[in-house]
């Protein structure tokens, strides 16, 4: 296999969190890349809404990024509320619940940092457009003994050293390179939203759902069991411009949970709800909530809400045969249920192991030989745990069904 140049870089399939911190790693190493996504634009769909980078995460950006960039994160982060409990509510009466363990993310040495995801994703993105091309499908590869041969939608293609497929879930790099690799349905449905944080919201909404994370349950004695995780998101530095990227308005990030077989929707009406629909949905599902709760979800930004399937690979994570060069990244290899905080931690993760991995490579002029069967292996050692922990943490507050118990799915 060939050395990482100039005419033979690295090629990264996703512009996501874990492809862009792997490239803003080279980027400080000097070591050429390119990156490729599939969306048309930066912002030509919603990324997502809050997030929270805790220990693995922070090593990793510290590593990847530059101490301008750093910087930058750590100026476009949200305020942190209430980190140390995870308050639980019965949705029906405002009553408090038994109290519950550390909120998600909340474990380990380094204070956690909150954030937004697509904001970011725009300060993953900076200084990084010389090297990203938008509008690149990849439909599929070819590699030798010299690299790699990336081929996309639109007919052309690029060669490489390596290619790194960090193109999320419906992986195409990840369906070509592992085509059986075991991916499960918890037998769980999620809908998304954001609500803007605004005094009408405030004045109406509990009190306690405006100092941290929030658990609301409903149980089963009442209909559908469904349970909901909220928190509100507050950007001190709203108000003004931080170079080039503009904070968002402060807004509560929720996400309620039901199980698929609680529903009377077809699966495959379900997943395909528009975000108008995913509204409506969400409203029918909590419209006997308590009067101090259901603000959340009746002022929700309906153009944001979305329904989604929980799905994870399987926490054993079995092992394959190493490429000598293709790898993933992130969820393209490891998705797991949001339940522990972690899918976005683990892949940022992910990402500074593979770069070091390769600086080590280019500054030493070594060959690549060795390298992604190393990374995988310790890829896999490292992603059990968190995994497991995600779906322990899944059972126990939503009532995730057994491994065992989930079907396979095929993407």
């Amino acid at each position: 296999m060939s050395s990482i140049s100039a005419s033979h870089p690295v090629l990264i399939a996703g512009a996501g969190l874990g492809g862009l911190c792997l490239a803003q790693a080279l980027k400080k190493h000097s070591i050429p890349f390119k990156i490729f996504e599939r969306d048309f634009k930066q912002d030509f769909r919603a990324q997502g809404f809050r997030l929270r980078i805790s220990e693995d995460g922070i090593t990793a950006l510290q590593y990847a990024l530059s101490p301008e960039i750093w910087n930058l994160f750590e100026k476009t982060s949200a305020e942190i509320l209430g980190l140390g409990h995870l308050g639980r509510l019965d949705a029906l009466t405002a009553e408090p619940l038994p109290a519950g363990g550390p909120p998600p993310g909340a474990r380990g040495g380094l204070q956690p940092f909150t954030v937004d995801r697509t904001t970011m994703r725009e300060v993953l993105l900076t200084k990084l457009e010389d090297e990203t091309q938008f509008g690149k499908y990849v439909t599929h590869f070819e590699s030798n003994e010299t690299g790699v041969t990336v081929h996309f939608a639109d007919g052309t293609s690029e060669s490489g050293a390596l290619l790194v497929g960090a193109d999320g879930v419906k992986s195409t790099v990840r369906k070509q390179l592992l085509p059986d690799y075991p991916f499960l349905d918890s037998g769980s449905r999620i809908i998304y939203g954001k609500t803007p944080l605004t005094h009408q919201v405030e004045a109406e909404l509990s009190d306690n759902l405006l100092g941290g994370m929030c658990l609301l349950k409903e149980d089963e004695a009442n209909g559908v069991p469904k349970t909901m995780l909220l928190e509100a998101m507050r950007f001190p530095k709203a108000s003004s411009t931080i170079e080039h990227i503009n904070l968002p308005t402060d807004y509560i990030y929720w996400v309620l949970l039901v199980r698929r077989d609680d529903l009377s929707i077809p699966d495959a009406e379900l997943l395909s709800l528009s975000n108008e629909q995913s509204s409506d949905l969400a409203l029918s599902l909590t419209e006997k909530w308590h009067p101090s709760i259901k603000p959340a979800v009746i002022h929700q930004d309906r153009s944001q809400t979305a329904t989604l399937r929980v799905h994870s690979v399987d926490p054993a994570i079995p092992d394959w045969q190493a490429s000598t060069n293709v790898t993933l990244i992130g969820d393209s290899i490891h998705a797991m249920p949001p339940t522990g905080g972690m899918g976005v931690n683990t892949a940022l993760r992910d990402a500074s192991d593979l770069a070091r991995r390769l600086v080590d490579a280019h500054h030493c002029e070594k060959s690549l030989d060795g390298l992604v069967a190393e990374y995988e292996q310790n890829l896999r050692l490292f992603a059990r745990k968190p995994l497991a922990t995600s779906w322990m943490a899944g059972s126990k507050a939503f009532g995730l069904q057994p491994v065992e118990q989930c079907e396979r799915l095929s993407f």
